[in-house]
């Protein structure tokens, strides 16, 4: 269950917009895509040109997807 409240993701992510992120959500679900729009209550990732939305409340981790 995510302890941290939505303020605390918004100011994490703020860095990330417009970057390839790997999102975890609750259930160990990981979703990689660019980070588009960062909203009060979720965001949106653009995955191959497809909109994916996320609610805050639902994410555990925000990492950069660093490719090698």
């Amino acid at each position: 269950m995510n302890t941290f409240s939505n303020a605390y993701w918004l100011e994490a992510i703020q860095n990330y917009l417009g970057q390839m992120v790997a999102v975890q959500q609750e259930g160990n679900r990981v979703q990689q895509g660019i980070l588009a729009v960062i909203c009060p209550d979720y965001i949106v990732l653009d995955v191959c040109q497809t909109p994916f939305y996320i609610r805050i409340e639902k994410i555990v981790s925000v990492m950069p997807f660093l490719k090698k």
